[in-house]
């Protein structure tokens, strides 16, 4: 966290802790003890500052109840910093030297909920907390507009800018898709060297070591979401775009000269299937190749040597620069750095909707009965025997970005079902459970509104 952003007094910051950590050192084991967390996402842990909102009228409040502290109007609430600062509704203020989150306008009034709540962050599917919108002005006029939180669009890899703006997926700048950050980490390697070319004996400076380790961590945070995202490159690629030197004139080089890959959905689907790009996020974000020792030596070097070898989606690598890649993704995985969000340290996402496969329910973001990427020896070449394992490319058929709009639809199944006919059911339960009806009102039913609240 720089400095300048945590606290503007330095006599704040010379704890060298945020208040979060200095909340829990003083009041850790206390009755009204509770562990701080961002209310503005599901991220764990975190440089955290307090959270200030205030309901527009208190007639229904009484400050000190236990309805008001449970609220996220009372008590100690924190959240982090970038969530607050990249959503347009909040923003930092300071007092009393330290910085204070103003929320009050992202708050719904019964103090329980966030003004997103009816939206599914597109990447981990949960609907609490807030949501950032898309910046493309194509995002914005859409029907379903996609929002996310900030803390699983960094993860992710979706671009966020100083100037405030984020993009989702397809819509990013040519900077920040997967290939660029990929180039960027490699520029940093041939930056240290005279000759620009790259030797693993070449001796390396502590500056140098950790910028291309950030790099390294930055890539396959990204690759552990693979999961998720694998499905929206297959089917509409990326936004890359060659970087022209001033010398050069793009008018007057080849396509081999600029690295263009030329793809189709169709082929970007089997590239994906045949490096298992999706299984192998799954398994990076939970950590699988730590369960069997020495999977996290031979079989994890040869998934990533697999996604790297695959131009589509990082471009036509050299055979040094594959293992310049491997090298330092490998040291990545094995530092356990919390900054990857692998493990005990993954984002928490939603067990329904559109992180689950429509063919058969089961989680994209587990590998479940899928095997291991790169457990099995590739017979030839760097991809192992073809795996038939499920996935949603090309799928059109899913589920709805609103919450209210699966709760809507579920509730007219539910109807449909109680008077005989057969219910339009999706190929697998929406939350993971059936619809049961409360019965809470006097007839014995239960009304549209009672079950979407």
């Amino acid at each position: 966290v720089h400095t300048s952003c945590a606290y503007t007094f330095e006599s704040q910051f010379s704890s060298g802790t945020c208040s979060a950590c200095r909340y829990t050192k003083a009041s850790i084991g206390t009755e009204d003890y509770e562990e701080p967390k961002c209310h503005l996402c599901n991220q764990h842990g975190g440089f955290l500052v307090k959270s200030s909102a205030k309901p527009v009228s208190m007639k229904v409040w009484k400050k000190g109840s236990r309805r008001w502290n449970k609220s996220l109007f009372g008590g100690t609430k924190y959240c982090h910093a970038i969530c607050a600062m990249w959503n347009e509704q909040s923003y930092i203020e300071h007092f009393e030297n330290e910085p204070i989150a103003q929320c009050k306008e992202v708050i719904m009034s019964n103090g329980m909920s966030h003004i997103t709540h009816q939206f599914r962050c597109v990447l981990c599917g949960m609907s609490n907390g807030i949501k950032a919108d898309c910046s493309h002005p194509e995002c914005r006029k859409s029907k379903e507009p996609w929002k996310y939180h900030i803390s699983c669009a960094r993860a992710a890899g979706f671009e966020i800018n100083d100037d405030m703006k984020t993009c989702c997926f397809r819509h990013v700048d040519s900077s920040s898709v997967f290939r660029a950050r990929l180039e960027d980490f490699l520029e940093v390697e041939l930056c240290r060297l005279p000759d620009q070319t790259i030797r693993a004996s070449a001796p390396i400076s502590w500056d140098h070591a950790s910028e291309l380790f950030h790099a390294a961590v930055t890539v396959l945070r990204t690759l552990g979401w693979a999961w998720r995202w694998a499905e929206w490159w297959v089917k509409w690629g990326d936004n890359w775009e060659p970087l022209i030197e001033d010398h050069q004139n793009e008018a007057d080089m080849t396509d081999e000269e600029l690295k263009k890959v030329p793809s189709t959905p169709e082929s970007r689907c089997a590239d994906a299937r045949r490096c298992r790009l999706a299984a192998f996020g799954a398994a990076l974000r939970n950590r699988d190749y730590d369960k069997e020792s020495g999977d996290d030596k031979a079989p994890l070097e040869r998934a990533l040597k697999a996604v790297l070898s695959t131009p589509s989606l990082v471009g036509p690598l050299k055979s040094k620069e594959i293992d310049f890649y491997v090298t330092w993704l490998s040291l990545a995985y094995h530092s356990k750095s919390s900054q990857l969000f692998f493990g005990d340290d993954k984002i928490p996402v939603a067990n329904d909707s559109f992180c689950l496969h429509t063919a058969d329910g089961s989680p994209k973001f587990e590998l479940g009965k899928r095997p291991l990427p790169g457990k099995n020896r590739p017979e030839k070449g760097v991809f192992e025997p073809t795996v038939d394992e499920v996935d949603d490319f090309l799928t059109d058929s899913l589920p709805s970005l609103r919450v209210h709009s699966e709760g809507k639809k579920k509730w007219k199944n539910m109807k449909s079902s109680e008077h005989g006919s057969e219910p339009n059911t999706p190929n697998h339960p929406l939350d993971g459970s059936s619809v049961k009806s409360n019965n809470a009102n006097e007839g014995g039913e239960t009304s549209e509104e009672e079950f979407l609240e």
